[in-house]
């Protein structure tokens, strides 16, 4: 597992930030990525990181409503936020990200899933921008609508979908692929 220290945002990585670490399940970091490994099959990749927009969420009540179909499609459902606050214990994460859910808050950092390494970055930015805007159309007083129910049926669905393939491939022992199209 490679861990990122002394770094507030993970775009600003460089190589004296890294460190290898063997996992370890009474390590918080490594224990806490060890039991995502564990509870999602379709899980390769995960990053724990602290953009400025999710910290603006956090503290305005951490909870991102579905505003995008890219992000039903990728990010999965709406969570509750979870607390930061030591080790989050398995029920709690198992309940939070059992439902294929790739994204959320644990206290003011943002716990993001996905397939590979590739997807977990695009959903990290993904996150992020939905963040941004939220923030800001919240900030100014407007209505804001979230995309219908449907929407979000049909993105879950293909993601779920997408998770059943990945964990199959990690079962194959292949790294699984990104999706294709929508």
């Amino acid at each position: 597992m490679i861990l990122v220290s002394d770094c507030q945002d993970w775009r600003q990585v460089g190589v004296a930030d890294l460190r290898t670490v063997p996992f370890s399940i009474t390590d918080g970091s490594s224990g806490l990525h060890a039991s995502i490994y564990r509870e999602r099959a379709d899980v390769g990749a995960v990053v724990v990181s602290s953009p400025k927009g999710v910290g603006v969420l956090a503290r305005s009540g951490g909870r991102l409503p579905p505003l995008f179909d890219e992000q039903a499609r990728h990010l999965g459902v709406a969570t509750k936020p979870l607390s930061d606050g030591g080790a989050v214990p398995i029920e709690i994460i198992r309940e939070t990200l059992g439902q294929g859910a790739n994204a959320v808050l644990l206290g003011k950092r943002l716990l993001c899933l996905g397939m590979n390494c590739e997807r977990v970055v695009c959903n990290t930015e993904l996150y992020e921008k939905c963040v941004q805007a939220y923030v800001i159309a919240t900030a100014a007083v407007s209505r804001i609508s979230t995309i219908p129910g449907w929407v979000c049926f049909i993105a879950n669905r293909r993601l779920l979908r997408d998770e059943r393939r990945a964990a199959a491939s990690y079962r194959r022992g292949v790294p699984a692929e990104l999706a294709s199209g929508y």
